[in-house]
């Protein structure tokens, strides 16, 4: 991996740009407005516009025996509809009349009328779910600094930890390198016979270790990049990974 080159503030920055935990807690604030904004609401009077349209179907037998009541007797007025037994048969008839009756909307019904709720002591339950809901905002903006102030840590720890592999590899290098030398230059001794096969192969050996240490310097530089990536939010980016 290439080593990036920034610094600790355009890190932080970045962090602070794309870190998935930020994201999760604004979503989180922005539902907690909108609960105390729908819980203020609650809190005040309420007045409603009631409305309302029926239309009533009217179907069945005739029942002779019923007299009504609270009103007029035939005798004493036998000009009411209820005395002519032929008009009301003709309005009252089966289950085809009640839907003809609705169809053609016969007996319809308005109503409207306007509601009025207003607490006298207040609301209780309107007053506590509100108090919770700022409680709550106040926890959210408590855990956005403290999100804040863990990701400024792992990005702080993460550069050094590149900056400190970078400087490592650097020597595992140079050593490597060295080594190579002393190990060429032990070969062309024996070619020469000023040396024998046991220096050759103490210095091959050598060789070998440093190689070893430059690999595992290198992979432990890769590792730091990557977690200097994890804590910048930028691993999907810089993996070419695209999310649908």
């Amino acid at each position: 991996m290439a080593v990036p080159t920034t610094t600790l503030p355009a890190a932080v920055d970045l962090a602070l740009q794309n870190r998935p935990e930020l994201e999760v807690n604004q979503v989180q604030r922005d539902i907690n407005k909108v609960d105390q904004r729908y819980y203020r609401e609650l809190k005040k009077p309420q007045i409603d516009l009631v409305a309302s349209y029926t239309s009533a179907g009217i179907g069945g037998s005739l029942n002779p025996a019923f007299t009504n009541p609270l009103g007029a007797t035939c005798a004493s007025t036998p000009t009411l509809p209820q005395c002519n037994p032929a008009a009301v048969l003709q309005s009252v008839g089966g289950s085809g009349t009640a839907f003809t009756d609705i169809l053609s909307n016969k007996y319809p019904t308005y109503r409207a009328g306007i509601q009025f709720n207003l607490p006298l002591f207040g609301d209780k339950t309107a007053r506590a779910q509100y108090g919770r809901s700022q409680v709550q905002g106040e926890i959210l903006e408590d855990q956005r600094q403290q999100i804040e102030q863990t990701i400024q840590i792992d990005v702080r720890n993460a550069l050094q930890g590149v900056i400190t592999d970078e400087a490592r590899l650097r020597a595992a290098a140079i050593a490597r390198e060295n080594s190579e030398r002393q190990y060429e230059s032990e070969r062309r001794k024996l070619d020469e016979g000023q040396s024998d096969i046991y220096r050759v192969l103490d210095r091959q050996t050598a060789l070998s270790a440093a190689r070893s240490s430059e690999l595992r310097a290198r992979t432990e530089l890769n590792k730091a990049i990557a977690d200097l990536q994890r804590a910048t939010g930028v691993t999907l980016q810089e993996n070419n990974i695209k999310t649908k």
